[in-house]
């Protein structure tokens, strides 16, 4: 049996993570300050602290929990907000990214996996689809931020035994789903036509 930590786990994707863990029987952990996440998303089999992880707690129930494995889907997403605050962006995507990476190869962990992000990383793309050997020139806060997050990710795993992985998540649609705010394009779509509204395209949509 694994012991898993989920940051964010209470939220779209990372509550999916928790419920898969557990259903292999892991002993899974969740650290998320429900910002955007909901408490009934959590599995009941999880144990949850309602901590942010910039937070000192949240870094010592890490510490306390000794995780086999973290999944890092705690993040600031707005773009819009990183544009206007890069200063919280960089606080909670790089320097909240760090701090959980550093305290999980000092526990031991085996193995560190954050949600990085698709296009934003990218920027203006010279080709579709872009390959992960594309250039990033990414023009957001948030692009950058996440980037960094997958830099260091890189950094510890050649400085440590811990394994570790970027995903790249684009266009992410499914159950729990806010179809609010920073929400996918899918989602986004999927509820203005369930609403008989017209989505809102800029440009030719091309």
């Amino acid at each position: 049996m694994m012991r898993t930590l989920v940051t964010g786990g209470a939220g779209f994707i990372g509550s999916h993570l928790a419920d898969a863990a557990c259903t292999l029987g892991h002993e899974v952990m969740v650290i998320d300050n429900l910002s955007r996440g909901h408490r009934r998303n959590l599995p009941a089999k999880a144990h949850f602290h309602a901590l942010d992880i910039t937070s000192e707690e949240a870094l010592q129930v890490l510490t306390r929990f000794q995780p086999d494995a973290v999944f890092h889907f705690a993040a600031q997403m707005d773009v819009r907000k990183s544009v206007a605050d890069p200063i919280f962006d960089a606080q909670v995507n790089v320097l909240g990214t760090i701090a959980f990476a550093k305290a999980a190869a000092e526990s031991g962990c085996q193995l560190f996996a954050m949600a990085s992000t698709g296009g934003a990383i990218y920027g203006e793309q010279s080709e579709y689809p872009a390959p992960e050997s594309h250039p990033c020139r990414s023009d957001s806060p948030y692009g950058l931020s996440k980037l960094s997050g997958e830099h260091y990710l890189d950094y510890f795993s050649r400085t440590s035994s811990m394994r570790t992985a970027a995903l790249r998540l684009a266009n992410v649609y499914g159950p729990r789903q806010d179809p609010h705010g920073e929400a996918g394009v899918v989602a986004i779509f999927s509820q203005k036509m369930l609403a008989n509204e017209q989505p809102t395209i800029f440009g030719d949509g091309g």
